[in-house]
């Protein structure tokens, strides 16, 4: 399978992690790290937690492995990823593969961080 075109690519992002947490989940934000050739798109699907509460995404982010920039980028459930100066949380992570290696990601987002 092909790489997604840089031309799809089109979005740039910052991805924060959270430091100093407390055991309530409460930190402040890293510096972040820049994030480019990515993309963002709206998104209204609905998905259950491991409590069984559904949660509304708001966006879904595209990371492709060959063409998204810097390569290997570790993303956690809970990182925050700031763009066009919104704030979203990952909440699913979710790698893709072609018939061999890892493809891609597609992450999915919900506003506030």
């Amino acid at each position: 399978m092909r790489a997604i075109p840089k031309a799809l690519l089109i979005h740039m992002i910052v991805l924060h992690t959270k430091e100093n947490e407390d055991r309530w989940g409460n930190g402040q934000l890293g510096a972040g790290m820049t994030v480019e050739y990515v993309r963002m798109e709206p998104s209204s699907k609905i998905i259950r937690d491991k409590n069984n509460a559904e949660i509304q995404l708001s966006a879904t982010l595209f990371y492709d492995c060959r063409n998204s920039y810097p390569r290997d980028v570790k993303f956690e459930k809970d990182n925050i990823v700031s763009f066009n100066g919104e704030k979203y949380r990952i909440e699913t992570i979710e790698p893709l593969y072609d018939r061999k290696r890892l493809h891609h990601y597609e992450m999915g987002l919900v506003k506030g961080g």
